[in-house]
C-alpha cells in the first residue's frame, strides 16, 4: 500500500514540475530594435555610380516591442536613383549586415546578406540574400527570408523621381529563458520534499 501512495506522490511531484516548465515556456512580449550597416560605405547609407547616374540605398531601422509568435518587420530598404528611365543603373554590390538589440533579456546578434543585381528607373532589379536566415538571442529566435527582392517604381519619370521600399519582414517566436537561480531553487525544493515523502514511509 506504501508503495502505491509513494508511487502517486511522485507522479503528482513529476506532472506539477512539468507544469510549471511548460509555464515558464509560454510565449512573451520582446522590444528590439534594428540597424544596418553596408560594408561598402561603413554606414546605413550606400552610394552607386555609373555614367548614367547615382542609385542610393539607405536602410532605415525599426524599434518594436511584439507578442511572440509574432510576424514583424526588421526594417526597410529605401532606394532613390537619378538615373533617367529606362536607362542601366550601376551594379549593386558589397555586404549588408542586420544588427538586432534585444531589450529584455538583453543581447545582441547579427544577420549577414549579400548585394546583387542593378537598379535604375524602370530598369534592373538586385537582391538581398542571407546566408544565415535565423539567429537566437535569451530564448527567442529571429528569422528573415533568404532574398529580398530590391527594385525602383515601374512608372513615373526619372532623374531623382523614383523611390523603392522593401521592407525585411521576418517573425519572432520563443520566451524569456527562465533564469538559472530560479530553477536551481525549484530543482532541489522538489527534491526536497520527494525526500521527506521518502523517509516518512520508510518510518
Amino acid at each position: 500500500m506504501s508503495r502505491l501512495i509513494k508511487t502517486t506522490l511522485m507522479g503528482v511531484l513529476l506532472t506539477v514540475m512539468l507544469g510549471i516548465v511548460a509555464a515558464e515556456a509560454k510565449a512573451d512580449p520582446v522590444t528590439f530594435s534594428t540597424t544596418g550597416v553596408f560594408s561598402i560605405s561603413g554606414t546605413n547609407v550606400v552610394n552607386f555610380t555609373n555614367i548614367q547616374g547615382t542609385t542610393t540605398v539607405t536602410f532605415n531601422g525599426t524599434t518594436n516591442p511584439v507578442n511572440t509568435p509574432a510576424g514583424t518587420s526588421f526594417g526597410d530598404l529605401v532606394v532613390t536613383t537619378t538615373v533617367p528611365a529606362n536607362l542601366l543603373g550601376p551594379a549593386i554590390a558589397g555586404n549588408f549586415t542586420l544588427n538586432f538589440i534585444q531589450v529584455s533579456p538583453a543581447g545582441a546578434g547579427s544577420l549577414v546578406a549579400t548585394l546583387n543585381g542593378n537598379l535604375g528607373f524602370n530598369q534592373g532589379i538586385a537582391t538581398l540574400t542571407f546566408s544565415t536566415t535565423t539567429l537566437s538571442i535569451g530564448g527567442f529566435t529571429y528569422t528573415v527570408n533568404p532574398v529580398y527582392t530590391i527594385a525602383l517604381p515601374v512608372t513615373g519619370v526619372g532623374g531623382g523621381a523614383g523611390t523603392g521600399t522593401t521592407t525585411i519582414q521576418g517573425t519572432v517566436v520563443g520566451s524569456a529563458v527562465p533564469e538559472p537561480t530560479s530553477m536551481f531553487l525549484l530543482g532541489t525544493g522538489l527534491l526536497g520534499v520527494a525526500g521527506a515523502v521518502r523517509r516518512r514511509f520508510k518510518r
